[in-house]
């Protein structure tokens, strides 16, 4: 009898978690019936905001491309596509970089998630030259191992319909398993559309339309759910992680008729030469004074000060470090010293006008944005649904 419930239970479990096929879903954005769907990891006790099913497949090989091999000799290449997106670009003190295996078997993706000023780390495919196609894909597939802290942190996957650094992007977020290599299956019309880690409200999910221009993909490790507010994780964990990736792909309902084509990723230089002409001419200055260093060593010093170290104190250590254990001269460090200074004086004077500004200008441009979605992502997306 407890058997049987167990399997109801199951039952009902799967039923409700995974979409109902309808005559109004186009056939290329559902799992074959032939693909054995499996509880792969029992989430923890802690209620987690609605997930995909992760599922484990037994589809025929000729239905899955890889787009990215982590493993060999195609492991450097791969590499080379992918750079590292942290939460550093609004403050934060997370690192994350993305290094192949010294045996070639797979790339870690790992580092140190903390929780002060953001709670994310990410790598992401560098802009492509030309937008990817996938609209003849059903999803995609992650093939990884988690670390034994995977059930305290988020996993998501990001697909980018511009050409651009924006924010808003489709996002899905999934639970592998701890300590077990999975493939993970993440069908697209489970990919929403999310402004940070908030859910932009009445926009239908990533479709075939949209799958006609992707320009970037990501993988995310976080403490942000994607809901309505973006709310943390409850019993999000931060510290070291190391995730082992093996590929990243798409794959079909039904054998591959036609190949996937990958377009190249952009160049540094390329990147470079991309960007609007006011960040071209204030890019150093702006990098000197606002940089990952320096945002770096005010977080340290706020640590400190939280745990109860004085200024007196925070400056010794300060000068410690910059003398390297005696290895650094007396003026290497005092001019150190004052070029910290003074980049810390010029930073100040020039953020006052930025912050007197953003108090006038950032509440308006919030109550436009509550109102206003973004457009061209928006119809596009619901170009893409059908008309009953």
């Amino acid at each position: 009898m407890s058997i049987l419930l167990l399997n109801t239970a199951l039952a009902l479990a799967v039923r409700t978690v995974l979409p109902t096929r309808s005559a109004a879903t186009p056939p290329a954005r559902q799992l074959s019936a032939r693909w054995t769907l499996s509880l792969a990891h029992t989430a923890p006790a802690v209620l987690r905001s609605a997930r995909p099913l992760m599922c484990t497949a037994t589809a025929p090989a000729e239905q899955f491309t890889t787009m990215y091999d982590f493993t060999g000799t195609s492991l450097e290449s791969s590499l080379s596509e992918w750079e590292r997106i942290d939460d550093v670009i609004m403050g934060g003190i997370s690192n994350s970089r993305l290094v192949g295996a010294p045996d070639g078997s797979c790339a870690y993706f790992e580092g140190k998630l903390r929780e002060m000023g953001g709670g994310f780390c990410g790598q992401r495919l560098r802009l492509l030259e030309d937008p990817l196609d996938l609209s003849s894909e059903a999803g995609l597939w992650v093939d990884l191992e988690a670390d034994a802290d995977a059930p305290t942190r988020v996993f998501k996957l990001a697909l980018r319909t511009r050409q651009d650094r924006g924010e808003v992007v489709y996002q899905v977020s999934f639970e592998p398993p701890p300590l077990k290599r999975t493939r993970v299956m993440l069908p697209f019309d489970a990919f929403k559309l999310v402004r940070g880690p908030r859910l932009v409200p009445g926009v239908p999910p990533f479709s075939a339309v949209n799958a006609t221009s992707v320009f970037q993909l990501s993988i995310v490790m976080t403490k942000f759910t994607i809901s309505d507010d973006g709310a943390p994780l409850p019993g999000f964990k931060e510290g070291p992680f190391r995730t082992k990736l093996f590929g990243i792909g798409t794959y079909r309902d039904a054998p591959l008729t036609t190949q996937l084509v990958k377009p190249k990723a952009m160049s540094e230089a390329a990147a470079k030469a991309s960007r609007p002409l006011v960040l071209k001419l204030l890019g150093p200055l702006l990098a000197l004074l606002f940089g990952e260093p320096r945002r770096r060593r005010l977080a340290a010093a706020t640590m400190l000060k939280q745990r109860g170290s004085s200024y007196l104190a925070r400056a010794r250590l300060g000068w410690a470090l910059r003398r390297a254990g005696g290895r650094c001269s007396v003026p290497s460090a005092l001019a150190k010293t004052l070029l910290l200074l003074t980049q810390d004086a010029v930073a100040t004077l020039l953020a006052i006008p930025f912050k007197a500004l953003s108090k006038i200008v950032l509440p308006v441009v919030r109550a436009v944005n509550r109102k206003k979605k973004p457009k061209g992502l928006v119809e596009t997306a619901r170009k893409a649904q059908p008309q009953l």
